[in-house]
């Protein structure tokens, strides 16, 4: 029966293999016979017994050297955080499904029937769409409040762009305040789901509007 016996390396034959040899047992990398070769070199070698000193010393110290103290940011990290607060009060909720329910019913006609007013029927479904996805979004925010966030960029990028659009032909004299009221159901929406997810943004104000009122009140007294 053969046995596998580690085969011998013979002793570094410089001091830079040496060195190479120390580095490695110190990274874990040396093998069982590069190690017994290694201590026969050192039994020999002063000067790479005091550099194995020194790597030893070297490697204790960054072992157990004390890690840099973590400032504790949960204080500020709270602060700055607006997770959604479900609804702030139980009327969010029930009040952006009704606008959901009130888009929907808004849209429904153009985009199933191809029916709009001042719009043909492709652009008719095509906007009957944008709104129907809207109502669906509102509705799923009224299920789901804690998913507000992911809507809002949306929501508040297409009503706002749909809100300068309808104000623009109101001034150019093409449509009618009345005909464009209709947009107020998106506003309402968007106002009732920048609430749901927390009011974000709102919070800078409040801190700025806070400093100043310190500071008025320091210097009137």
């Amino acid at each position: 029966m053969v046995r596998n016996v580690p085969s011998a390396v013979p002793p570094p034959s410089t001091c830079s293999t040496a060195r190479e040899l120390l580095s490695a047992r110190e990274d874990g990398e040396a093998t069982v016979a590069e190690h017994a070769a290694l201590e026969r070199h050192l039994v020999g070698c002063v000067a790479c017994r005091a550099v194995a000193a020194q790597f030893s010393d070297l490697s204790r110290q960054l072992r157990f050297q004390a890690a840099d103290p973590i400032p504790n940011l949960v204080g500020a990290i709270a602060e700055r955080t607006r997770p959604a607060v479900l609804g702030r009060g139980s009327w969010l909720r029930p009040a952006i499904a009704w606008v959901a329910v009130v888009l929907l019913a808004q849209n429904v006609v153009a985009l199933v029937g191809g029916r709009l007013d001042g719009a043909d029927g492709h652009l008719a479904r095509h906007v009957g769409a944008f709104g129907v996805a809207l109502a669906v979004g509102f509705a799923y925010v009224a299920w789901k409040p804690h998913r507000s966030h992911g809507l809002l960029p949306f929501a508040a990028a297409l009503i706002v762009t749909i809100s300068i659009s309808a104000l623009a032909d109101i001034v150019d004299g093409g449509r009618t305040v009345l005909a464009e009221s209709a947009h107020i159901t998106e506003v309402i929406g968007l106002v009732l789901l920048w609430m749901i997810a927390g009011s974000p943004g709102s919070t800078r104000w409040t801190q700025w509007g806070d400093r100043r009122h310190r500071t008025l009140s320091d210097q009137s007294h």
